[in-house]
């Protein structure tokens, strides 16, 4: 299990989606975004002469918003059924 489990019982009363939108899309799809985005500007700078001209390219941009959303959708939900199945586990064990 991520988390305690009377941290993951809070987080599951507050529901799916919005553990999707801040455990999903911004704990864990912002920081994977950042890191494609910058490493995405040593392997593809298309026509970017600078670190700069690449960050202001719109297409930069709509990559970032992909690329956050859907790994973070995707890890979200993931990880929503892992401590969904340790939670019921533990439930089953204790009693």
């Amino acid at each position: 299990m991520i988390h305690a489990e009377d941290v993951w019982a809070e987080k599951k009363k507050r529901g799916l989606v919005r553990y999707l939108l801040v455990d999903g899309i911004l704990i864990t799809g912002g920081p994977f975004a950042v890191i494609l985005q910058v490493v995405g500007y040593f392997l593809f700078p298309g026509d970017a002469q600078s670190f700069g001209q690449y960050f202001a390219d719109t297409t930069t941009w709509v990559r970032f918003f992909f690329h956050g959303t859907l790994f973070g959708l995707i890890m979200g939900f993931i990880n929503w059924r892992r401590n969904e199945r340790a939670f019921a586990e533990r439930k089953n064990e204790s009693g």
